[in-house]
C-alpha cells in the first residue's frame, strides 16, 4: 500500500519514502476488462483510500462474477472484522508486539493493523468487479520492496491476512454464492504475500 506500515517520517530511509508512493497494489484503475466507467469508479476510491459507494455498487452489479451486493453488506463491518483478526493474531502470536518482536514498537503494530484494513478495501474492490487478479503487478512489486525495506513480518502479515479471510466468510450469508469471489480475491492477494516470503526465504532479489 502507498502508506504502507507507515512509520515516522524521520525513522523512514530515502529508498522507503521512495516506494511508498509506488506501492499502489490495486489494478482495477487501469484494468481493460472493465469499462472506462468503472475504472473511475476505483481509481477515485482507491486514490481517496474510502470504500465504495451503493450508487457505486449498484453501477458493478452486473459485471460477471461481481458480488457487489455482498460487498455492500461487508464493507460496514471493515473495522470490526480487523479488529477482531487482530486479536486472534496476537493471541496466536503474542510476542509479536513484546521488545524485540516483528511490531515492536508500537507505531509498527499500528502500520500493521492499517494495511489489514487497507487489504481488506482492495480485496472488497475486486470482488466488487468480479475481477479476482486484481492488483498491479508493479504496485506488488514496489510493496514487495517496501516491505523488505521496512523488515515487516511477512508471516505475520500473511497470517493476519488469512484470518481476516476466515472471520469475512464468517459473514457471508449462505444465500450468497459470490462469497466465493470474496474467497478467492482473499487467496489472490494471500498468494502476492506469500510469495513475498518465498523470495525472502530463497535469497531472490525482487
Amino acid at each position: 500500500m502507498n502508506n504502507a506500515n507507515s512509520a515516522p517520517q524521520a525513522s523512514l530511509s530515502a529508498r522507503a519514502l521512495a516506494l511508498i508512493p509506488k506501492a499502489r497494489i490495486l489494478g482495477l484503475p487501469g484494468d481493460p476488462r472493465l469499462s472506462p466507467a468503472q475504472r473511475t469508479i476505483f481509481a477515485e476510491a482507491d486514490e481517496l483510500r474510502r470504500q465504495l459507494r451503493p450508487e457505486e455498487l449498484d453501477h458493478l452489479s452486473g459485471n460477471p462474477r461481481s458480488a457487489a451486493r455482498l460487498v455492500g453488506i461487508l464493507q460496514p463491518e471493515a473495522e470490526a472484522l480487523v479488529a477482531r483478526a487482530r486479536s486472534q493474531l496476537l493471541e496466536e502470536k503474542p510476542e509479536l508486539i513484546q521488545p524485540g518482536g516483528g511490531l515492536y514498537p508500537p507505531f509498527r503494530a499500528a502500520a500493521c493493523w492499517r494495511d489489514l484494513w487497507q487489504f481488506l478495501r482492495c480485496v472488497l474492490y475486486g470482488a466488487a468487479s468480479g475481477i479476482v487478479d486484481f492488483t498491479s503487478p508493479r504496485g506488488v512489486q514496489a510493496m514487495e520492496l517496501l516491505y523488505q525495506e521496512l523488515h515487516v513480518p511477512l508471516g505475520a502479515m500473511v497470517r493476519g491476512l488469512e484470518l481476516l479471510k476466515q472471520d469475512t466468510f464468517t459473514l457471508c450469508p449462505i444465500h450468497q454464492p459470490t462469497g466465493e469471489t470474496v474467497v478467492a480475491c482473499f487467496d489472490h492477494l494471500i498468494g502476492s504475500l506469500r510469495g513475498f516470503q518465498a523470495n525472502q526465504q530463497q535469497g531472490h532479489p525482487v
